[in-house]
């Protein structure tokens, strides 16, 4: 069932995420349209057998009314699963699915995995339920994070999952293979350009 959430945004409670071929410019030069994102979504699917795990993050009257939902996260202990996360904005019918157009800019995009409840190339919280690994790859060889595999532990924790848009300075592609590290050493605020969408999940491993 879900909940209300007392989640509180990095940016606002209205996500933005980068729209594709709009001729208006971000305010971050990026040269692309700030697009709503409605709804995260985490979907683990348990390799070799198991119950598969599906939770959201869900705003879906977007910015202000009433607050969003989330779903605790779930996750059994010993078992090793395939994360897929997704990005939607269910205000518009059908709903636009985000997460294509990260893809299509991979190269200006990484989803960053922090907090309490990970252990990962931008964590490393001790005793963590869950260890990430990225699944994915921008043309240049560096993580993407819209695939990942999560291997789970008993315990608890907060995960924070975190969209970054990174796009080119003067011409000069900003986003590297060692960005993780740059999370664990300054946090996210340490990252180049700008945050698309924070959220935060309760995780629970047993």
């Amino acid at each position: 069932m879900r909940v209300p959430s007392t989640l509180l945004l990095a940016t606002s409670l209205c996500l933005a995420a980068c729209g594709g071929d709009d001729d208006d410019t971000a305010g971050d030069g990026g040269g692309n349209e700030n697009e709503v994102i409605t709804t995260v979504t985490l979907d683990f699917a348990a390799q070799g057998g198991g119950d598969a795990v599906s939770v959201e993050w869900n705003d879906p009257d977007g910015d202000g009314g009433a607050g969003p939902t989330i779903d605790p996260i779930n996750l059994a202990d010993g078992t090793t699963y395939t994360l897929a996360v997704g990005f939607e904005n269910r205000l518009e019918d059908p709903p636009e699915i985000i997460s294509q157009e990260v893809m299509d800019e991979s190269d200006q995009h990484q989803i960053f995995f922090t907090g309490t409840a990970v252990s990962g190339p931008a964590s490393d919280a001790e005793g963590a339920p869950m260890t990430q690994s990225y699944g994915d790859q921008d043309v240049n060889g560096f993580p993407v994070g819209l695939e990942n595999t999560v291997v789970a532990a008993a315990g608890t924790g907060q995960l924070t999952v975190t969209l970054r848009h990174m796009p080119p300075v003067n011409d000069t592609p900003v986003k590297t293979g060692t960005l993780g590290q740059v999370v664990i050493d300054s946090g996210v605020e340490g990252l180049p350009g700008s945050t698309d969408a924070q959220v935060n999940f309760d995780v629970t491993v047993e």
